[in-house]
């Protein structure tokens, strides 16, 4: 039984013809379902719950990486398999599992090939699929309480990443390998000289971060801005996500 999320902003005029084309699709394909909207959040926690227990076994969201990562913060630690179907701005995540966007993205639900992914979850409740990304000075990172990391450069910019394949990733971070990685970029510069570009890499299973003064945190797939301190990890638990075979990662 499949169990369809649209995000509100689908309700707009200008998607509703992409709509109905996915619609008529996942009809062609025999596994349409219940449809909701994600406008009616508050009860939208009880009413997934109840129709897991009424049988649901497969999710899709329908929308951008917002979405997709609210959804999965909705249904944590419940045995289904979440499929998405990438429609509108913002989606990077859809890229990286190489999913099509619209029409074109019923043929992988319907396909299921199924990808265990690991999370990040910060302060043991927000989850995430991507990064953080944050900038500044006198920043204070713990990794697995076993050393410390202290950026004293304002021109510092500190990524904690479950899945990264961001500019300077000269590492094999898409991989998803069950840790995160730390990645700190300094950048020099001289009024005389080129701008310099320098590179450090951790891997942890746990990372705390604090400063002096609150700093804000930015979390790539929602678009959200958290505050220091805050504790990052890697979740025992994995998702069970539809991909394509022309996924990135592995």
């Amino acid at each position: 039984m499949y169990y369809y999320i649209y995000d509100n902003y689908l309700l707009e005029k200008k998607y509703q013809k992409t709509l109905a084309k996915i619609e008529g699709r996942l009809t062609d394909l025999n596994i349409n379902g219940k449809i909701i909207k994600i406008s009616a959040f508050k009860n939208l926690n009880k009413t997934i719950n109840n129709d897991i227990n009424n049988g649901v076994k497969t999710i899709v969201v329908v929308g951008n990486d917002k979405t997709l990562n609210q959804a999965i913060n909705l249904i944590k630690n419940k045995k289904v398999i979440i499929g998405f179907i990438p429609l509108g701005p913002d989606n990077n995540l859809a890229k990286l599992f190489g999913i099509p966007e619209g029409e074109e993205a019923c043929d992988i639900i319907s396909a299921r090939i199924i990808k265990d992914i690991n999370l990040g979850i910060i302060n043991e409740k927000q989850y995430f699929i991507s990064y953080l990304e944050l900038s500044g000075n006198d920043v204070y990172i713990n990794c697995d309480d076993n050393y410390f990391i202290n950026t004293n450069n304002k021109n510092n910019i500190v990524t904690v990443s479950n899945i990264y394949w961001g500019e300077y990733s000269n590492l094999p971070l898409q991989n998803n390998p069950g840790y995160l990685n730390l990645i700190i970029k300094n950048t020099e510069k001289s009024w005389f000289k080129p701008k310099k570009e320098y590179f450090s890499y951790f891997k942890a299973d746990k990372i705390k971060i604090n400063s002096d003064k609150s700093i804000p945190i930015l979390l790539v797939d929602e678009k959200i801005i958290l505050k220091t301190p805050i504790k990052i990890e890697i979740t025992k638990d994995k998702l069970k996500l539809i991909v394509s075979k022309n996924r990135l990662i592995n």
